[in-house]
């Protein structure tokens, strides 16, 4: 398998006939059916498969990828390194496919720390600022640092059970009295990724130097990696560590509302979305939190609803961006008079931010406060707060670019064309008709 994959990517670079999207289909429906004819699901020799929980992120990641290379052809038509972007891009995929078709745990973490050298190449390669520096600095630093308890967690895991297997962690496991400071130290890696509040400066920082289409990768898959690692985990652990669920309920709603009121004082568009993904973060780690299958269920539907409707806003910060020149939002201005079709998708995005009906977004996030309510009736004023400063930020983001007075500096900008509005057509699909399908006792 890995042997094709590299073949594939190798073909990729030297090719000078076939398109590089044709190969990033071919190289994604081979692995595909790869799986599905030799895995079905079950454990492997080579330790690779999928499930439900799985097979949703694998989707996600392809259909994201796919968004980044529509959302980049300024480096097409500029020729700034395209095809390096897009061995960047194939490097990425490889490695979350990997990531979230491991059965193993060890495939798992090496894939999983693998994954930041594509984001941190992107970041150094094709970012705007020379603060790029400090911010791939901080991903680096937040991401490593937090990864050594989770290696040494795994190998103990490993050496207890006889095996590094994701069936072996169902089976029946002695249990010592430090087990609440093992289960932190297991989940630390995935609360950074995740991030939740006191580890998430480096997520602002990583999007705002980002090009348009590394925010959409980090916003819509990356951060899902740290909810994928604690549904993985958390299940082991069951009931031994049912002390802890205070703890991440508390961090991640009070985090949460404290991004919230940071989300406010932002002047940048593409800070003010990352805040606000911090925030949904944090309600889905207090579903999480909950012990529950509706919790469970309900964060898998935020992960997806949220990795898509954020992208989305993301891609809509990059369209004002190339045609401003800026991200502040004292500059961008008055959008509803000269980008009237625009303004249509941003109140789109901006409803299904503070998960309004009509998308996932209200199933995954109704499911999690039901699953929070279920677990202790006190938490009901935080949820409450929550909901109200969603709307707020939600509401700002829309009124303060959208209203106002058109900034003198900007003579005219033209509306979106067929590719922009395509993209986030496309984005806005899913988010609509999965509401559709929605079964919260499936997994």
């Amino acid at each position: 398998m890995l042997k094709f994959l590299l073949l594939s990517v190798i073909m990729l670079i030297m090719s000078n006939i076939l398109s590089f999207m044709s190969y990033f289909f071919y190289m994604t429906l081979a692995s595909i059916f790869w799986l599905l004819i030799y895995s079905e699901g079950k454990v492997t020799q080579i330790g690779f498969g999928f499930d439900t929980l799985s097979w949703f992120l694998i989707l996600l990641t392809f259909w994201v990828i796919m968004f980044m290379f529509m959302a980049s052809q300024m480096f097409e038509i500029d020729n700034y390194f395209k095809g390096k972007f897009s061995f960047v891009l194939i490097l990425m995929f490889i490695f979350l496919f990997l990531t979230f078709s491991g059965l193993d745990l060890i495939s798992f973490y090496i894939f999983f720390e693998g994954s930041l050298i594509p984001i941190y190449m992107l970041i150094m390669g094709w970012g705007y600022q020379p603060e790029r520096l400090q911010a791939g600095i901080y991903l680096l630093l937040y991401t490593v640092f937090a990864s050594l308890p989770l290696l040494i967690s795994l190998f103990y895991l490993g050496k207890s059970m006889g095996g590094y297997s994701f069936v072996l962690l169902k089976s029946n496991f002695l249990f010592f009295n430090w087990v609440n400071l093992w289960f932190f130290f297991s989940i630390f890696a995935f609360l950074v990724k995740l991030p939740v509040f006191y580890f998430h400066l480096w997520l602002p920082k990583a999007h705002v130097e980002a090009p348009v289409s590394g925010s959409m990768m980090l916003a819509g898959v990356l951060l899902k990696l740290g909810c994928y690692g604690l549904m993985r985990l958390m299940p082991f652990f069951e009931g031994s560590v049912m002390c802890m669920s205070s703890m991440l309920l508390s961090l991640g709603l009070l985090g949460g509302l404290l991004v919230s009121f940071i989300c406010l004082r932002q002047v940048d568009l593409k800070s003010l979305i990352a805040y606000s993904s911090v925030s949904h973060m944090g309600l889905a780690l207090a579903g999480l939190g909950s012990w529950g299958l509706w919790g469970f269920s309900s964060c898998l539907y935020t992960c997806l609803a949220h990795g898509l409707c954020s992208s989305g806003l993301f891609f809509l910060s990059g369209v004002i961006y190339e045609r401003s020149g800026s991200r502040s939002i004292f500059i961008n201005k008055g959008m509803l008079l000269l980008m009237p079709s625009m303004s249509f998708w941003w109140f789109i995005y901006c409803i299904g931010n503070m998960a309004a009906p009509v998308v996932l977004n209200l199933v995954g996030e109704v499911g999690l406060l039901g699953s929070i309510m279920s677990f202790s009736s006190f938490t009901l004023i935080f949820l409450m707060a929550f909901s109200f400063m969603g709307a707020c930020y939600s509401l700002f983001l829309f009124s303060s670019i959208q209203h106002g007075k058109v900034f003198t500096g900007i003579n005219s900008l033209s509306d979106g064309v067929v590719r922009e509005y395509l993209l986030l057509y496309l984005h806005f699909f899913p988010l609509f008709f999965l509401i559709l399908e929605v079964d919260m006792m499936s997994f």
